[in-house]
């Protein structure tokens, strides 16, 4: 049995929704559906360990299906976990952003292929609104991208297509901009693609908001009943 499928079996025996589940955890509806769906494969021990307490289960009940568990540990991944069971939380915080950005550059590759001196990379035809919101849909359409490698970031998967002009001056309606995808939320001050309630953006990170570089935009406050979801952080725009 998957990681998903357990989740979705033990939030059924305890008779909670998604939401509830939410709430309970403090882990978001967001990030809870992708563990279920598969599409994250290794969630943080952080948030295994808040989604096992709300449902009533230890990390042991998700470990414990023959199935999931079909590989061994070397000495030197023994001798990790060691350590990190002895850090606080916020050497574990750290440990965990560091896995999850490597991973995520790993598990991301095929978005991008370099050859010689070109780099061929994935431009998602789903625009990033910097501006009032684009609705994200499931449906989007994608191309490769010819680019001189020496212009491409190192840790850029993919690009997107900028809509609106409110990241002005630094980024105009029509730039396509590099991104490097990631679950977890950008840094206070970075730019990042964001999913709020439902809408796309690409903003920089404020205390509890999204801002504008556009001064002519006001930010847009994130409350804490709000749906916030970050996809990956903006390295730059792709020169014309």
């Amino acid at each position: 049995m998957e990681l998903g499928e357990m989740i979705s079996l033990y939030r059924k025996e305890a008779g909670l929704t998604i939401d509830e589940l939410a709430v309970e955890s403090g882990v978001s509806k967001g990030a809870i559906n992708k563990i279920i769906s598969g599409e994250t494969k290794a969630p943080t021990l952080d948030k295994m360990k808040a989604l096992a307490k709300a449902l009533g289960k230890t990390l042991n009940d998700f470990m414990d299906d023959p199935v999931s568990i079909d590989y061994e540990f070397s000495r030197e991944e023994f001798a990790h976990i060691k350590k990190y069971r002895v850090l606080d939380t916020h050497g574990k915080r750290v440990v965990d952003h560091v896995l999850d950005d490597e991973y995520d550059r790993m598990t991301h590759i095929e978005s991008r292929e370099e050859k010689g001196s070109i780099t061929y990379i994935t431009l998602y035809d789903l625009a990033v609104s910097a501006g009032t919101g684009e609705p994200l849909g499931d449906t989007y359409y994608s191309t490769k991208l010819e680019i001189p490698t020496e212009e491409v970031p190192e840790e850029a998967h993919c690009c997107l297509r900028v809509n609106g002009d409110s990241m002005e001056p630094a980024y105009k309606d029509g730039d396509v901009v590099f991104v490097r995808r990631q679950d977890e939320p950008v840094r206070e001050g970075e730019i990042g693609i964001f999913a709020l309630n439902g809408e796309g953006y690409m903003k920089r990170l404020g205390h509890k908001e999204l801002e504008s570089l556009n001064p002519k935009y006001p930010a847009i406050p994130i409350r804490q009943y709000d749906e916030l979801r970050c996809f990956g952080k903006v390295l730059g725009k792709l020169s014309k």
